[in-house]
């Protein structure tokens, strides 16, 4: 409740939707990545299976291929490749030990969660149905 009243929740509900296990024990990055990029309504630029234009591990391949990451996993540069070659600009920040990095990090975390996304549009659109 504390999350919705302080309109911090963001992209939660797009997120939640896209939950998935990832399909082999090294591609975490892939899963993340995967989920992130589908909540955010990322167009692959490809259809993924039948007509869906949805992300899957396997069609994140851009900087390494899939079998060197389902051997070795992908570091955190190689993340951020995957997520700029799939057309997502990046801002990347990470938490460091220090305490004043780590509430640099709690601040670009909170202002990424109040961003709006776009989930509101589902609302309109059902209030806009519900006028007709």
């Amino acid at each position: 409740r504390e999350a919705l009243s302080n309109n911090t929740m963001g992209g939660f509900f797009r997120l939640i939707e896209q939950f998935r296990t990832q399909d082999e024990p090294a591609f975490c990055g892939l899963s993340t990545l995967t989920m992130a990029l589908n909540a955010l309504n990322v167009d692959p630029g490809r259809t993924w299976k039948g007509p869906w234009r949805w992300y899957h591990e396997s069609m994140l391949d851009c900087c390494d291929p899939i079998a060197k990451v389902k051997e070795e996993g992908i570091t955190w540069p190689k993340f951020l490749c995957l997520a700029r070659c799939n057309g997502v600009h990046v801002d990347a920040h990470r938490a460091r030990d220090d305490d004043r990095n780590l509430q640099l990090f709690r601040r670009f975390v909170h202002e990424a969660v109040r961003q709006d996304i776009g989930c509101h549009q589902e609302e309109e659109d059902e209030v806009a149905l519900k006028g007709l």
